[in-house]
C-alpha cells in the first residue's frame, strides 16, 4: 500500500526511474579506458546518450519534470552517486547506486529524500532503503461519496516515509522473492471552505495523524528483454502488505496487489503491451490507503474503494528509424465488493504519444504522453522508457 501512496507523492518515480538507469548500466565498463564523450550515435549520426550514461561513474545529475494532474505541474531533480566495483563479473551485474531527490509542483506540493541501492555479489541480492519527506495537497473525493464525488475538498499530506526493501533470486530462474518494510506517518489536514461555517467546523474535526508500518512479502516475475522499454516478455507481481497495530500501525489492515504486465511483439515494427491490475484491502485503512484506480488522464485517488481492477492496452509502431508512435486506451472501477462491481462508475482513459530512441545501448526511449480521462480530464506526461515503468 505504501508503493501506492509513494506514487502519489511521485517520489517512487525518482527511485523506480534511478533502478531501471542503474539495472541497464554494464558493470565490465567499470575501469574501461576513458574515451571522449560523445552525444552523436556512430551508427546512424543521431543524437544519443548511450555512451554518457554508460560511462557516467561518480556523481550524475538528473532533472525530472512533474505532469501528474493531482498535484499540478513542477519539477524534481537528483543527484546519483555510482559506487565503483572493486571485483569484475562475467555476467552483466548492476551498480550500486546512492542518491538525493527534490521536487515541487505549482499547488504547493514538495518532497525531499536520500536513497541508497545496493546490489551483492553477481546480482544475487538487492536492497533499497529510503527515506522521504514529502508534503502534498491533493483533491480528495470521498471514496465514493457521492456529496464528495461532485465536490471534492482539498487536503494536506505532511508526511515521513522509510522504505526497506529485499530481494533475492531463486536459482537461475527468472523468478526473484523477497520483502520490504514500510513506514508512512502522517498528518492529514483538510482545507475550510469560505462562507461555509459549518462544513469548515466539520472538516476540521476530520484533521487527523496516522501511521502506516507495515511488512510486504512478494514473489515477482519478470522475463523482459529490457527494463526500460522492453518488446517482448512478461512482469508479473504477487505480493500482500501486512499493516498491524502490533507493527505500530494505527490500523489493521491487509492488502493484496497483483500486477501483470505482458509485452507481444506482433512485427518488426508494431508491438503491443497488455497490463492487468488489481488490488484488494481487507479491514479497515485510512481513507488516503485506499486502493485506487491508476491511469494516464485519471488524478490519483479520483476513484477509490476496497477492490480495485485496472486493465490497460498500449500499441506502438516505429515509423522512422528512432521514432515511433504509440496509441493505448484502458479503463478501470473501484468497488466496495464484487457484487457492486456492476454498479460501480467505469474510470477510463484514451491517448497517444511519441517516443525517441534517446540511449540505443540501453535501448532507453523518451517521449511524451496525451491523455484523456473519462474523455473530460487532459493530462499530458514526459516519459522515459515505458509508462508502466516498475
Amino acid at each position: 500500500m505504501i508503493d501506492s501512496r509513494l506514487k502519489i507523492l511521485l517520489t517512487t518515480f525518482f527511485l523506480l526511474w534511478i533502478s531501471g538507469l542503474s539495472a541497464q548500466q554494464d558493470s565490465t565498463l567499470g575501469k574501461a579506458e576513458k574515451k571522449k564523450l560523445s552525444f552523436k550515435d556512430p551508427e546512424d549520426g543521431a543524437l544519443d546518450l548511450s555512451q554518457f550514461l554508460l560511462e557516467a561513474h561518480g556523481v550524475l545529475p538528473v532533472l525530472i519534470p512533474i505532469t501528474e494532474p493531482a498535484i499540478g505541474y513542477g519539477g524534481g531533480a537528483a543527484l546519483l552517486y555510482f559506487h565503483n566495483r572493486k571485483k569484475k563479473y562475467d555476467t552483466y551485474v548492476p551498480p550500486s547506486v546512492s542518491g538525493v531527490a527534490g521536487l515541487a509542483t505549482e499547488n504547493k506540493t514538495w518532497g525531499a529524500g536520500v536513497f541508497h541501492r545496493h546490489i551483492f555479489g553477481e546480482n544475487r541480492v538487492r536492497t533499497m532503503t529510503a527515506v522521504f519527506k514529502p508534503d502534498v495537497r491533493i483533491n480528495y473525493f470521498g471514496n465514493n461519496n457521492p456529496v464528495l464525488e461532485e465536490n471534492p475538498v482539498s487536503i494536506r499530506m505532511d508526511s515521513w516515509v522509510v522504505l526497506q526493501k529485499v530481494e533475492a533470486r531463486l536459482g537461475d530462474s527468472n523468478f526473484y522473492a523477497g520483502a520490504s518494510y514500510s513506514y508512512f506517518n502522517t498528518e492529514v489536514t483538510f482545507d475550510t471552505i469560505p462562507g461555509r461555517p459549518i462544513i469548515s467546523e466539520i472538516l476540521k474535526r476530520l484533521n487527523t495523524n496516522s501511521t502506516i508500518s507495515a511488512i510486504r512479502p512478494g514473489v515477482t516475475y519478470d522475463s523482459r528483454n529490457n527494463a526500460f522499454t522492453p518488446t517482448r516478455g512478461i512482469n508479473a507481481e504477487v505480493s500482500v502488505n501486512y499493516s498491524a497495530k502490533w507493527l505500530g500501525s494505527s490500523d489493521d489492515f491487509t492488502t493484496l496487489h497483483t500486477d501483470f504486465l505482458a509485452y507481444l511483439p506482433i512485427s518488426e515494427r508494431l508491438n503491443s503491451g497488455w497490463r492487468f491490475q488489481g488490488s484488494y484491502l481487507l479491514g479497515e485503512a485510512p481513507f488516503y490507503a485506499y486502493p485506487f484506480v491508476s491511469l494516464r488522464g485519471i488524478p490519483a485517488l479520483r476513484y477509490q474503494g476496497d477492490n480495485v481492477l485496472v486493465s490497460e492496452t498500449e500499441w506502438s509502431y516505429n515509423v522512422y528509424r528512432r521514432w515511433t508512435l504509440l496509441g493505448f486506451f484502458g479503463g478501470g472501477k473501484a468497488f466496495s465488493d464484487f457484487g457492486d462491481f456492476g454498479q460501480a462508475n467505469w474510470a477510463y482513459t484514451v491517448g497517444t504519444g511519441f517516443r525517441y530512441k534517446v540511449a540505443r545501448l540501453l535501448g532507453v526511449d523518451m517521449g511524451a504522453d496525451f491523455a484523456w480521462g473519462n474523455g473530460e480530464d487532459f493530462a499530458f506526461y514526459i516519459v522515459f522508457g515505458t509508462s508502466w515503468l516498475r
